[in-house]
């Protein structure tokens, strides 16, 4: 009898290891790097914004979707290229848009790669996508040579966001909301959320270079808080002290390793992952807006 337990207990075993196997080789890695696709039933011309679609073509020949927000006042005095998050799409900024063509800032919204309209099989967190950002600014020094561009991102976005900064000088600030500090530490985070509170590095770490290969991008080069050491433009940091998702603290360690003199982090009370400018109110309104008119 126990020898017969002994032997059902190996074969539970090996098909627990191999079932293990493929989640975490075949399955985990493209849940990592293939997010859903998504679009909001809005446009510019519904909220009443002057705007013109934008396709720019990546280094390596992806079309990327959004639009040109314009300024609504008579002179345009910087613009902003706005980036979403994991899963999210270029019409989660428009009512953002909106707020600074009132205040003369026109903006870029678009659609990352792999995400909404735009091509690509898949999201690499920042790798591939902060030359995706030059390419955006290359559009805009191709239009006016002249005009300040600053960046704002949120949660994925954000990362990209400071990843961006570091790789191109010609963004002169940036803002950056509910992001992480490590892909590989977020990575396991999420999987352990995922799972109840149970987490095994290893699996994370493994599922991520496997996903790193698919996408052809190194996971190990993608940490925000290396970026941070090389940024001397003037940067703006904020968090929920609520956040789910990505705990405040990252974006302090985010902050407090930030080379830049100019530098600030805003903690929002009550905030959780998605509601940073709700819960901030025109008391964080009035912050994001002052630090961006004294960039300009």
């Amino acid at each position: 009898m126990k020898k017969k337990l002994l032997k059902i207990s190996i074969i539970l075993l090996i098909l627990i290891g191999i079932a293990g196997y493929i989640l975490t080789i075949h399955v985990a890695p493209y849940a990592i790097i293939q997010p859903q696709k998504i679009n909001l039933a809005i446009t510019p011309k519904l909220l009443g914004l002057q705007s013109e679609k934008l396709t720019i073509t990546t280094k390596d020949s992806i079309s990327l979707k959004g639009y040109w927000i314009q300024s609504e006042t008579e002179n345009t005095n910087g613009i902003m290229i706005l980036i979403h998050g994991i899963g999210g799409c270029k019409e989660h900024f428009l009512n953002l848009a909106g707020n600074l063509a009132n205040h003369g800032i026109a903006s870029v919204v678009f659609d990352g790669r792999a995400h909404g309209e735009s091509g690509g099989k898949y999201c690499s967190y920042g790798f591939h996508e902060k030359k995706d950002i030059a390419a955006i600014v290359d559009e805009i020094k191709k239009r006016n040579p002249l005009l300040k561009v600053g960046i704002w991102g949120n949660s994925l976005g954000g990362a990209i966001a400071i990843q961006a900064l570091e790789f191109d000088k010609r963004i002169e600030f940036g803002i950056i909301e509910s992001t992480f500090a490590e892909l590989d530490q977020i990575v396991y985070d999420y999987k352990k959320k995922m799972l109840g509170g149970f987490g095994l590095r290893f699996i994370s770490d493994a599922a991520l270079q496997e996903a790193g290969n698919l996408a052809n991008f190194n996971p190990d080069a993608v940490k925000p808080i290396r970026s941070v050491q090389n940024i001397q433009q003037p940067i703006l940091f904020a968090h929920g002290d609520q956040d789910e998702n990505i705990h405040y603290t990252y974006g302090e360690k985010l902050f407090k390793n930030t080379a830049s003199a100019e530098k600030k982090f805003v903690l929002v009370q009550g905030a959780g992952h998605f509601n940073v400018g709700e819960k901030g109110g025109s008391e964080y309104q009035k912050k994001w807006l002052d630090f961006i008119q004294k960039q300009l």
